[in-house]
């Protein structure tokens, strides 16, 4: 576990360190420049997760990089292969190979658990003293095609 924190660390400042380490393909889809990726330690993994200009991105070894929420000040944990991405403030769900499985078209999305995932339709974030709550919207459980199940 230190080791880990370590490596998130140092990763951390390097990330905070570059003045523009990705390259905007879509709204999805970016690449880690090139000069930026040599400093990356994959250890071993086809993936990692690296914090830029405020975000959390999975990155790929060949410098692909996808922005994923961010789950109690670290990238979004892969549940059921997938995690989950917002493009225009809307949930999308992803692969560990970057691809985009789910687009990106809910309110909100809870992680896949056992193949399904609970997701929100036209809910609103509302504050609530400190906290922010999800307000209104209709609640269903999808699968991992994005039909809605329950």
């Amino acid at each position: 576990m230190k080791y880990l924190l370590l490596l998130f660390s140092s990763l951390t400042f390097i990330a905070c360190s570059q003045s523009t380490p990705i390259k905007i393909e879509t709204p999805i889809s970016h690449y880690i420049t090139p000069n930026y990726l040599k400093q990356l330690d994959f250890k071993g993994e086809e993936i990692v997760s690296v914090f830029i200009n405020n975000h959390y991105y999975y990155v790929r070894k060949d410098g692909k990089a996808i922005q994923t929420l961010t789950y109690e000040n670290q990238a979004d944990p892969f549940s059921d292969g997938l995690a989950r991405t917002k493009v225009n403030g809307k949930i999308g769900f992803f692969n560990s190979n970057l691809d985009i499985v789910l687009k990106p078209i809910y309110d909100f999305a809870f992680p896949f658990y056992k193949g399904k995932a609970e997701i929100c339709i036209a809910c609103k974030e509302k504050k609530v003293g400190s906290n922010k709550i999800l307000d209104g919207g209709k609640w269903k459980k999808i699968d991992r095609n994005g039909l809605i199940i329950e």
